[in-house]
């Protein structure tokens, strides 16, 4: 008969995952049949043992949270998913075997499960896994003296396919930095072109400047016209160049391809940056070569 699941244990949901290290042959122990009823009494003791179970698996001390778990099933043998809790516990702390034992009673004892899929391919994962660490006796052969093999050389490094690399980042660099310096320029280009236009506006057409602040106003503007573009231009320059060093550039072993964290012995990336101030327009580089 299928028992129920008490409503206090909101077990952990064990999630199926890869086990850890295998240990030696353990000795394992079945789970006695269900045959009464929990009292009040014995369902709140298995309530605070498996809280405390809890906190300890929590912290890693599996051995602690298997003898609280297995004290709180004791006390409530209906609990069935407790076994859950109890077979991820065991798998942790090394016990597969034991680990598989608490699996299955679970399996007997909740046939309609909706995990009983995947329960049961965990099994099959630990029974195989449980295989594969016994140790088998190895077959004893006779081997026939033979002569000293001579040596043929050194053997090559095997070299790890697919891994050419990735291309460097510098080329991208200087390419972000010519289209941001591009768009400044072009900024300041407009901006002087409209103070241009506004002047000879103001002027009928740049030829009726009597006022002599006019006319050094608007040789000024025109002066920044002509560096805002020359600034563009170059901006536009430097990306195109950094996009084509990109395309052309071979790719870089692992090794090198990947900067270390910071190091004053190492060489820094040159920056170039604009530098804008009242009557002033241009680009600043610094760094290392």
């Amino acid at each position: 008969m299928r028992l129920p699941l008490k409503p206090w244990l909101t077990a952990i949901t064990v999630s199926i995952l890869t086990p850890v290290i295998v240990v030696a042959q353990e000795q394992v122990k079945p789970y006695e049949e269900c045959t009464r009823e929990p009292t009040e009494g014995d369902v709140g003791a298995a309530k605070g043992a498996f809280q405390a179970g809890q906190a300890a698996f929590n912290e890693a001390d599996y051995p602690k949270a298997i003898t609280y778990w297995e004290d709180a099933f004791r006390r409530d043998c209906t609990a069935n998913a407790l076994l859950l809790n109890l077979a991820r516990a065991y798998e942790l702390n090394g016990q597969k075997r034991q680990g598989v034992v608490a699996l299955q009673t679970y399996l007997q004892r909740e046939p309609s499960s909706p995990q009983r899929d995947q329960i049961q391919r965990r099994v099959d994962v630990l029974n195989s896994q449980i295989a594969a660490s016994t140790p088998t006796a190895a077959p004893t052969t006779t081997v026939a003296p033979t002569a000293t093999p001579t040596s043929t050389g050194p053997v090559p490094p095997d070299t790890p396919p697919g891994t050419g690399g990735k291309k460097p980042i510098v080329p991208l660099v200087i390419a972000g930095v010519g289209g941001a310096v591009a768009i400044v320029g072009g900024i300041l280009y407009l901006g002087a072109a409209s103070d241009v236009k506004e002047i000879e506006d103001r002027c009928g057409g740049g030829r009726q400047c009597n006022q002599q602040a006019d006319i050094d106003a608007g040789n000024d503007a025109r002066k920044r016209q002509t560096l805002a573009g020359v600034i563009t231009i170059s901006g536009v320059g430097l990306a195109i160049g950094g996009l084509v060093w990109y395309l052309v550039s071979e790719p870089q072993a692992p090794q090198t391809a990947k900067l270390s964290g910071p190091d004053p012995k190492k060489r820094a990336l040159p920056r170039v940056a604009p530098e804008l101030a009242p009557g002033f327009a241009g680009l600043s580089f610094s760094g290392n070569f």
